[in-house]
């Protein structure tokens, strides 16, 4: 009964959304979900990479209010998605039938009202698979729109489908729902777990345009990219949705590596939380992870948003102490660098690492004109150049950290991974 409800709504239901609630069946042209909203218009489109660990879940908000979600995770995400205020899912789109995209869609479906629920079509055995029929069984008033290439206007903003390679050609990853939201100039590129194949289709179909922000494609994995997809993409922000530690090594150094070759800032779940994009019509946008992050050390800014001055910061960790490092803490130490032409005031910020090990800069604090500081891990007497922690023991992991300096508002300024 499940996949007789999704072929008959397959072939019943228009290929455009319907207009301010008009009657789907009555509209075939002008892509719309245009309910209108009570609250107030905003002036961004919001784009909330949610960490939901080894998994895809993304919530857009166009700035008239209508919500779409791209894939809901491995597991329940409604208290999340409560918390972030959603109240009804206008488009809920699965990229493929994978358990790590698909295994919180239907808690959403029983959750939040839904309007429209796209697929790419490919059915699956799994339990989650088969969760997600049953929850689109018990709701008959969702919509269904197969994914075949088709724009779709979530208020101001809009969503491009783009085609897919033909079904029973290519596995699961490389049929994923493949998206470009576009709000004016800004533009991203969502793709679900494409791998070089469905990579290689879309740029030789001259589909894939020149974004501002990449979702990697298959949690950063070395084939999820190709050098011709990253050329004619040349995103400026590359967000990793990905889980610490994960058993597949995700991302792979590789895919980072190439990430940062076409001088994207790379951002990640695992690292920096929730990630938040908030696109503006000129094509300008902010950057803003779980605690707000604006900047990366170690690339150029890329982030149009962020003030100068906070760019202007340079970050970096010496994590391999001599001999012992437990029994060294001073041996280890971040150094905070100036390029900035006035002094800055640092009293009330911290520096933390990525297990949240921070030190706190005291009141009075100042990192001169061009000047820089050190941040020691173990005891010792600041002297406004040289700060200590005050550990026993290293926090700053050899194989691996993210240092983030956060300023008295608590939001991070800058990040530096290594």
């Amino acid at each position: 009964m499940a996949a007789t409800w999704v072929a008959l709504l397959g072939a019943s239901a228009a290929p455009h959304l319907p207009v301010s609630g008009a009657d789907p069946a009555r509209h075939g042209s002008g892509a719309l979900l245009r309910t209108a909203r009570t609250t107030p218009a905003d002036t961004v489109l919001r784009i909330i990479f949610l960490d939901v660990g080894q998994g895809d879940a993304v919530l857009i908000r166009a700035p008239e209010g209508q919500t779409a979600l791209v894939d809901a995770g491995p597991g329940d995400i409604v208290p999340l998605l409560r918390a972030l205020g959603v109240e009804r899912i206008d488009l809920l789109v699965a990229t493929h039938p994978h358990a790590d995209h698909i295994g919180g869609i239907a808690g959403v479906i029983e959750a939040f009202p839904v309007r429209f629920y796209m697929d790419n079509g490919d059915p699956h055995t799994t339990r989650s698979y088969r969760r997600v029929l049953s929850a689109l069984d018990a709701r008959p008033g969702i919509s269904y729109l197969e994914a075949s290439p088709r724009t779709i206007s979530l208020g101001s903003a809009s969503i491009e489908v783009l085609p897919l390679l033909p079904r029973g050609t290519a596995g699961l990853n490389d049929r994923s729902v493949a998206l470009v939201l576009r709000f004016g100039d800004f533009e991203a590129f969502l793709s679900g777990d494409s791998e070089v194949r469905q990579l290689t289709h879309l740029v030789g179909l001259q589909a894939v345009p020149d974004v501002a922000l990449l979702k990697a494609a298959h949690h950063g994995s070395d084939n999820g990219f190709t050098w011709e997809f990253l050329n004619a993409a040349a995103p400026e922000v590359v967000v990793v949705s990905v889980g610490r530690d994960n058993g597949y090594g995700h991302p792979r150094p590789e895919a980072l590596a190439a990430y940062r070759s076409v001088g994207a800032t790379v951002l990640r779940t695992d690292l920096h939380g929730h990630v938040e994009i908030r696109g503006r019509v000129n094509g300008s946008y902010h950057v803003a992870p779980e605690r707000q992050v604006v900047a990366h050390a170690g690339a150029e800014p890329h982030l149009s948003a962020v003030p100068r001055t906070a760019a202007r910061l340079r970050l970096r960790v010496h994590a391999d102490a001599p001999g012992n490092d437990h029994q060294n803490p001073n041996g280890e130490y971040a150094v905070l660098e100036s390029a900035e032409d006035g002094d800055r005031a640092l009293g009330g910020w911290r520096l933390c690492d990525a297990a949240n090990h921070c030190f706190h800069f005291p009141p009075g604090s100042v990192l001169k004109a061009g000047g820089r500081i050190v941040v020691h891990t173990g005891a010792g007497r600041a002297d406004g150049q040289r700060y200590y922690m005050g550990h026993r023991r290293a926090v700053w992991n050899n194989a691996g950290d993210t240092a983030t300096l956060y300023d008295g508002t608590g939001a991070a300024v800058v990040v530096f991974s290594y």
